[in-house]
């Protein structure tokens, strides 16, 4: 029994664990002169404000990771310990309302986005609202992040590149750790918003991404197709159409029901029905501040319901 561990004494045999999302590992070891092994479980605490002032401050020392448009990212080390691994911050600068809005904790809604409402409101709203796409297509136009681009199909000298091509590079949530591993595949063509403009005509397009986008991973990282989760979003954060590639053992923010779509799906349904994306009935969440909610409870479809802590305190007067 080890009352008081003393971790002086203690011997790393592997990781058992690592969950990315949660910050947490989970390791096997042992104590010098116990036979029993242990488990050792350590997870990071969340920030408050206190952390964060620690690390927004003159003394903290930066290396810049990119600089796009609005966006900046960033490894720095904190002046309180320069001993701790390197936190990861992101830029934004100047920030929109959408952009303050799309990081900001709301209540959650379900929407079944039929084909009349897709038509009627959201392509409204994606019309009024969309954030800029010029970091977009800087990355197309290799004005900016030319560096980080890491596989472009007109290296191949493909003949339908404007049709068919695309460029993959690292999502700004990606710390560059394998294990994380999160990449981006924007297309060249300019005229595809999202999941519902999809059709028949896009699936070499689809299978070009899935394919090679694949192919180069491998080969870049070595890691296969089959360790892959390959998927759009839907609603997008953007809408120039692009897809997520990440390690299937990392969990990134996005990947739940009602968000993601897998690109091997997407090419099925529409080989199963050329116009199937303008047709169905898609499933999504949406935050009670966008604007979109707004114009679903203009229209009556959506209504703000009470905060729970709003509910428990009903609950407890009576």
């Amino acid at each position: 029994m080890v009352p008081q561990p003393n971790f002086d004494q203690f011997c790393l045999k592997r990781i058992l664990m690592n969950d990315t999302q949660r910050k947490m590992i989970a390791v096997e070891g042992n104590f010098k002169g116990l036979p029993e092994p242990a488990v050792v479980v350590m997870e990071k605490y969340a920030f408050d404000e206190a952390s964060v002032l620690n690390v927004c401050n003159a003394q903290t020392k930066l290396k810049k990771n990119l600089d796009n448009d609005v966006y900046k990212s960033f490894s720095c080390v904190p002046q309180y310990n320069e001993n701790i691994p390197s936190i990861k911050m992101d830029l934004i600068y100047p920030a929109t309302d959408k952009h303050i809005l799309k990081f900001s904790s709301q209540p959650m809604y379900s929407v079944q986005e039929t084909e009349e409402m897709y038509q009627t409101i959201t392509l409204h709203h994606i019309l009024d609202n969309s954030l800029s796409l010029q970091w977009v297509y800087n990355c197309l136009e290799y004005k900016s992040e030319k560096e980080r681009i890491t596989y472009d199909t007109a290296s191949e000298n493909q003949k339908d590149d404007e049709d068919n091509g695309f460029l993959l590079l690292p999502d700004l949530k990606w710390s560059g750790k394998l294990n994380e591993l999160y990449l981006l595949a924007i297309i060249k063509k300019r005229n595809i918003k999202s999941l519902r403009d999809l059709t028949t005509d896009h699936l070499p397009l689809l299978k070009n991404i899935l394919n090679k986008g694949s192919a180069a991973i491998y080969k870049l990282y070595g890691v296969q197709q089959s360790q892959l989760r390959i998927y759009v979003h839907y609603q997008p954060s953007f809408y120039h159409f692009h897809v997520h590639f990440t390690y299937l053992m990392h969990v990134p923010p996005g990947i739940n029901v009602g968000k993601a779509h897998l690109l091997s799906t997407i090419i099925n349904n529409i080989e199963m029905q050329g116009n199937y994306y303008q047709k169905a009935t898609l499933d999504y969440v949406i935050k009670e501040s966008d604007p979109l909610f707004n114009r679903f409870e203009e229209k009556g479809i959506l209504r703000k319901a009470k905060l729970i802590d709003e509910i428990d305190n009903v609950q407890d007067n009576h």
